[in-house]
């Protein structure tokens, strides 16, 4: 393919931004919106039903636009489009709504806030395997985590610390960088430019979405992300009631576990044609399962602080090592049929699909867990290990492990 160029960390970094952008409005979200939209409703009900529509928008967005990607011709690229649009747009939805003086407004603003927020996804995260060739995607999979997790970082603590003394700073701020981030990656990286073969999903086209092996690894994605949501819903309550701690203090519990993702994106990416990408993904899920089983013991602060940091490293590298071998395990698949990858959007559509599914039903069921163990917020971590060692367990039965092999050559 000609735009396999030679790889570029530099140009994955321009990429990066976009969803550095995209992470910052996801985390500004889960730490303003509601406030915001209590100061013009009292209604509970009603704010958690307008917060809903993010993961109900995730769990359809992404796949149809993934596959729209895999379909759009354009001389400007198959995927710049999605993201030179949609990410600067939220960035302006993002403002409006934290200006809104009535709920109308606020509710019409915040929810196409989400749909732009959901509908870059998955062109972005198909970009990458389509521009890059398959022995660099390791290393491109560290740099935009890397950038990725930033993202998570400046939105949970950096810019809340902002909000405290400057309200509208915080607010302009993360706008303008949701802007810029878009801006950047839609305006100065490579996109493939080639008429795609047309996938169907009738026929013999669409046996490969039902490989046994793409099917163990959708089921792996849905329960680790349960895992993580499970610990991340329940976290501030946790530290105030069961550790006696503070909001700040669960803010900067969970700014540890994103600063180690981010040390390790690249030593992983680095690492990940070393071995068997099954065999890494199997070893870092146990790790994580192993952290969230020591949090049971857990009973104040700082060591709390240190045990986050931990995780962080094994949630990292999962996402590092998960993100390259989808496309290889697809590529396999297709018996290496697909040249020219016309089938990367609609993978990352169903990944988010799976990671929406996990993270919907996190909350409910680990609520009903904690429920029954008498109101104890500990409990929550149960409910990561079992996830975390279910997902250990689908992704051990992926069989024929060649992909890395076959395409990293």
């Amino acid at each position: 393919m000609d735009e396999l160029d030679s790889y570029s960390s530099a140009e994955m970094s321009r990429l990066g931004t976009s969803g550095m952008s995209r992470n910052i409005g996801y985390g500004i979200n889960k730490v303003f919106a509601a406030e915001l939209l209590s100061t013009l409703t009292p209604s509970k009900g009603l704010i958690g039903l307008i917060l809903g529509v993010e993961g109900l928008l995730g769990v359809v967005v992404n796949p149809i636009f993934g596959h729209l990607s895999d379909r759009y011709t354009s001389r400007f690229g198959r995927h710049r489009l999605y993201i030179l649009l949609s990410t600067p747009i939220a960035g302006l939805l993002w403002l409006s709504f934290t200006y809104a003086k009535s709920l109308d407004l606020a509710v019409v603003f915040l929810v196409t806030f989400y749909l732009m927020q959901q509908i870059p996804l998955s062109p972005y995260q198909a970009w990458m395997p389509a521009i890059t060739d398959p022995r660099d995607w390791g290393r491109a999979s560290g740099v935009l985590n890397l950038w990725w997790q930033l993202g998570n970082l400046l939105a949970f603590l950096p810019i809340p610390l902002i909000w405290e003394f400057f309200h509208s700073a915080a607010f302009w701020l993360s706008a303008i960088i949701m802007i810029a981030g878009g801006l950047i990656a839609g305006l100065t990286v490579r996109d493939t430019t080639v008429k795609p073969i047309r996938p169907s999903l009738r026929g013999p086209d669409a046996r490969k979405w039902f490989n046994s092996n793409l099917q163990k690894y959708f089921f792996g994605q849905m329960l680790w992300w349960l895992a993580f949501e499970s610990i991340a819903s329940f976290f501030t309550l946790f530290v105030i009631h069961s550790l006696h701690g503070s909001v700040i203090d669960s803010a900067l519990g969970m700014s540890s576990f994103t600063i180690s993702a981010i040390l390790v994106a690249t030593v992983f990416g680095k690492r990940y044609k070393e071995s068997s990408s099954r065999t890494q993904l199997v070893g870092l899920l146990i790790g994580f399962a192993l952290s969230a089983f020591f949090g049971l013991f857990i009973h104040s602060v700082y060591p709390a602080f240190v045990l986050l940091f931990l995780s962080g490293i094994f949630w990292g590298g999962i996402q590092v090592v998960s993100y390259p071998w989808g496309s290889e395990l697809l590529r396999q698949a297709s018996h290496g049929t697909t040249e020219s990858n016309p089938d990367f959007g609609f993978l990352y559509g169903i990944i988010n699909f799976a990671q929406s599914l996990g993270l919907l039903v996190a909350a409910p069921i680990t609520g009903v867990v904690i429920s029954l163990n008498h109101g104890s917020y500990s409990s929550m971590f149960w409910v990561s290990v079992v996830a975390s060692l279910a997902a250990a367990t689908s992704i051990a039965l992926v069989k024929n492990d060649q992909a890395s092999a076959t395409w990293n050559a």
